[in-house]
């Protein structure tokens, strides 16, 4: 068994360059032009089809039309370089897809909120000499790239580059390239669970362990302390003062910078784990619907959830894995910590975190048991018997 995926990442680079900075203006403002021009007249530039499977009219773009009333105007009027020309004309024609098969976004007013290009990899060329970086643009030349980290050149050196989207922040121009690998991954019975609670995140399987303490404890004081504290103190005038509004957002800022750092530090940490145990698969708990069930929680329990950032941390992993070559699954994790490991007993209590079995008798720490049963039943999918006959 094995499946071939599609791994995707980005690499944020500078460049200081008058050229870039009116090409990116101008690509913005091309942008919104056909954008406008398509959603005044969608029956010319494309034809409505019914689909039978979701019973709903789609609207899709005819590309040769489009190419053949806009790419004169994007050169001469806007001034855009060929590969950006045609870039343009097909970011702009998926946009207005987008607005009119979509119900909700058919009324909505269309703006970009920053000044942005793109180009495919056929448009660009990326050249590392020694300590130093050079980007070629078709049709604009070549360019010096003042922000570059040589380590990201060697760490994705056998990925393709894939496109590239240009920035104006600032007085610079941020270049984002996207960059493509596909891996083929082979579960197998090797494996080791992750279980995730709100104090730790444990990994590991019998025959060892990985815990590590989440940072939900700090993120809940820096909320109840600062951020409710200052809205407290200024009542509603926190809406409206902008110095009060700025502290309260760099409040917010750091939350957000102490969970993605955790996340990114600790699906590190596991898949280095994994490794080190000569495991080729991590299996993890499928929380589908965990969503839906904090609506019925009580307040303190749904900010947790909501803090706890369950879902990046396994998206984070899998990405993590399935960059090293590791398998990621999941299963169904009911009962994974009331089960006994032993003998498969829901007979069991609790002391503390720790699990003792009312029918054998065995005793092990919660979250031990938790991924020593996420194991099991991963185990139980390849046929292998794990749990003696209960009675």
């Amino acid at each position: 068994m094995s499946d071939e995926v599609t791994l995707t990442g980005t690499v944020e680079m500078t460049v200081r360059a008058e050229p870039l900075e009116k090409l990116v203006r101008n690509y913005t403002k091309a942008l919104e032009y056909m954008v406008c021009e398509i959603l005044g007249e969608p029956d010319v530039f494309g034809r409505w089809r019914y689909i039978k499977r979701t019973k709903r009219i789609k609207w899709e773009p005819d590309i040769k039309e489009i190419h053949y009333l806009f790419y004169g105007l994007l050169k001469e009027d806007f001034g855009l370089p060929a590969k950006f020309a045609i870039a343009c004309e097909r970011e702009a024609s998926m946009v207005v897809k987008s607005i009119l098969n979509n119900r909700n976004n058919r009324d909505r007013k269309f703006t970009i909120k920053s000044y942005r290009a793109r180009c495919d990899n056929q448009s660009y060329t990326i050249r590392v000499e020694g300590n130093k970086c050079h980007l070629r643009l078709q049709g604009l030349g070549w360019f010096e790239v003042n922000g570059f980290n040589k380590k990201w050149f060697e760490k994705y050196r056998e990925w393709t580059y894939g496109d590239l989207i240009l920035k104006l922040h600032k007085g610079c121009i941020k270049l984002y390239v996207t960059l493509k690998k596909v891996v083929r991954i082979h579960p197998s019975k090797n494996a080791i669970a992750v279980d995730m609670n709100f104090n730790e995140v444990v990994a590991g399987n019998e025959k060892g362990e990985l815990r590590v303490k989440t940072p939900l404890q700090r993120i809940m004081h820096i909320k109840k302390n600062h951020i409710e504290k200052t809205q407290k103190r200024y009542n509603r005038q926190w809406r409206y003062v902008k110095g009060i509004g700025l502290a309260i957002s760099r409040w917010w800022g750091r939350i957000n910078g102490i969970t993605s750092d955790f996340v990114r530090q600790v699906s590190r940490k596991i898949v280095l784990f994994a490794r080190e145990q000569g495991c080729d698969t991590i299996v993890l708990e499928d929380l589908n619907g965990l969503r839906d069930k904090q609506s019925k929680m009580k307040k303190p329990w749904r900010e947790r959830f909501t803090f706890f950032a369950y879902r990046k941390l396994q998206s984070w992993i899998e990405w993590q894995g399935k960059k090293m070559g590791l398998a990621v699954v999941f299963v169904d994790p009911r009962n994974t910590s009331r089960t006994c490991p032993s003998c498969k007993s829901l007979n069991t209590k609790f002391e503390d975190r720790t699990l003792i079995c009312r029918d054998c008798g065995f005793k092990v720490d919660r979250d031990t048991a938790a991924i020593r049963n996420l194991t099991n039943k991963w185990l139980e999918m390849w046929g292998v018997r794990v749990h003696p006959e209960r009675g």
